[in-house]
């Protein structure tokens, strides 16, 4: 019986571990062939902190910060979660050892009897039809995908930090740029006032300087709201209380307020292939795949195993019973004959799980593509658009100046100063939004190449 036994059960390993070959085929990712020639973002390939390259120590310390957003610790749980399941999945696939003890006193024609009972009990089921083999390996690819949705998780946490970043840096240059304005505008109302003074114009000329200032005192205002309002948004990403990153964001910065230098992309599906968000979809695609193949192997039979060693003590012992060595060995071959459609079902709703995997997994990928064009998109245009601009602004500074000269020689109208001024501001303003535009565009761009996911140092849960 002994023998039989284990014949099953070294059949049923082998069957097993024939059932359990769930590696997946690779797959590739089509990209567009422009990538070849398109620069992208460099970045540190041994630690992708591809946010260094940008020169500013106040956004490395905020970007740090970053990596333990409460986002990023939310889907870390989960990883923990899916861990536990693993656990348990394999658990399935080893012996359960277990112990009894039982104490029991009969009376019968008042006679006592007392019997104590001592066991060991085993168990195994070897996986005859690999079902359990395969569901471990569903929940293993499971957890994998956890853990590429931590390091998205913290690749887009980092790169909205930088884009909020550059949003207040934004601003703050916006803020600058209307209060030089506001600086020259006052200097030209005094000139006018003077000049009035004098004799030498009419009131005209102060009441156009004086409704020109009131509109750029404004301007000022609102873009430092906008800063506020970055900054709050940052604090409330890093799960900071409001107020919290005011002292280091006035912390003064020695950076250019520019987007780093750029390399040439070769290989755009293995950058693609990079993606944490990308590899999670592939894994639950896979693991949608192993639930397939356990719901169809839950049609094929399945061997259960156990035995118990131990013994018993009897006091007093009789004819029928008496003390002694106990041991008892079992095993069970199953097959399912008629389910009622649970079985039918289970499968079916399997294969419709894997259906909608394949379709997230494919829409993940077309949507990694356009992120990837759009960026490099956005930064081209606003890196251009910088460059233009800082012309803009100094030849806007030329003509304030040559129009502020003809003014005092009285060959010129206010309105030309004015209109020079006006010039000026707003090409400062529109520079500095270009630079922030860029700025949060190589973020973006990070991002969708996969760059800035690793974290940089371990975390585990409470």
């Amino acid at each position: 019986m002994i023998r039989q036994a284990l014949m099953i059960t070294t059949a049923g390993v082998l069957l097993s571990a024939c059932a359990s070959d769930l590696t997946p085929p690779a797959s590739a990712l089509a990209a567009p062939a422009a990538w070849d020639v398109v620069a992208l973002p460099a970045a540190d390939p041994a630690t992708d902190r591809w946010w260094i390259a940008i020169g500013d120590p106040v956004l490395d310390g905020i970007v740090e910060l970053a990596g333990e957003a409460s986002d990023v610790r939310i889907v870390e749980a989960r990883l923990f979660a899916a861990r536990a399941r693993l656990g348990s999945a394999g658990a399935a696939l080893r012996p359960e050892i277990g112990g009894q003890g039982t104490a029991e006193r009969q009376s019968v024609d008042d006679v006592d009897q007392d019997t104590f009972q001592a066991l060991v009990s085993f168990s195994l089921n070897p996986d005859l039809n690999g079902a359990f083999r395969t569901r471990a390996e569903a929940e293993r690819l499971r957890a994998e995908a956890e853990a590429a949705r931590v390091d998205a998780a913290r690749l887009t946490a980092r790169s909205t930090v930088v884009q909020l970043y550059a949003a207040y840096r934004e601003a703050q240059a916006r803020a600058a740029a209307g209060d030089l304005a506001v600086r020259a505008l006052e200097e030209s109302l005094s000139l006018a006032d003077t000049r009035e003074r004098a004799g030498l114009t009419s009131g005209l000329d102060a009441a156009s300087a004086r409704a020109a200032l009131a509109s750029a005192r404004g301007r000022p205002i609102a873009a430092r709201q906008a800063a506020q309002e970055a900054r709050l948004g940052l604090e409330a990403l890093l799960g900071l209380n409001p107020g919290a990153l005011t002292s280091t964001l006035t912390e003064s910065t020695t950076a250019a307020f520019e987007t780093p230098a750029v390399r040439a992309l070769s290989a755009p599906a293995a950058v693609l292939a990079r993606r944490p968000d990308l590899r999670a979809a592939e894994l639950q695609l896979w693991a949608a795949g192993a639930d397939v193949r356990a719901a169809h192997r839950d049609f094929w039979p399945t061997l259960s195993l156990s035995a118990a060693l131990g013994g018993q003590e009897l006091d007093p012992e009789t004819p029928f019973t008496a003390s002694g060595f106990l041991s008892q060995i079992a095993g069970g071959l199953t097959a399912p004959l008629f389910s009622f459609g649970r079985l039918e079902s289970a499968r079916d709703a399997a294969d419709a799980r894997r259906t909608q995997a394949e379709i997230a997994y494919r829409q993940a990928a077309v949507e990694a593509l356009s992120e990837v064009e759009q960026a490099l998109v956005a930064l081209a245009s606003a890196e251009a658009r910088a460059v233009t601009l800082t012309e803009a602004v100094a030849a806007a500074d030329d003509q304030t100046r040559l129009a502020n000269q003809r003014y005092r020689g009285g060959v010129a109208p206010f309105l030309e100063v004015l209109t020079a001024q006006r010039a000026a501001a707003d090409a400062r303003a529109d520079d500095a939004a270009a630079r922030g535009q860029a700025l949060a565009a190589y973020a973006r761009l990070s991002a969708a190449i996969g760059l800035g996911g690793v974290c940089c140092t371990s975390s585990h849960p409470d």
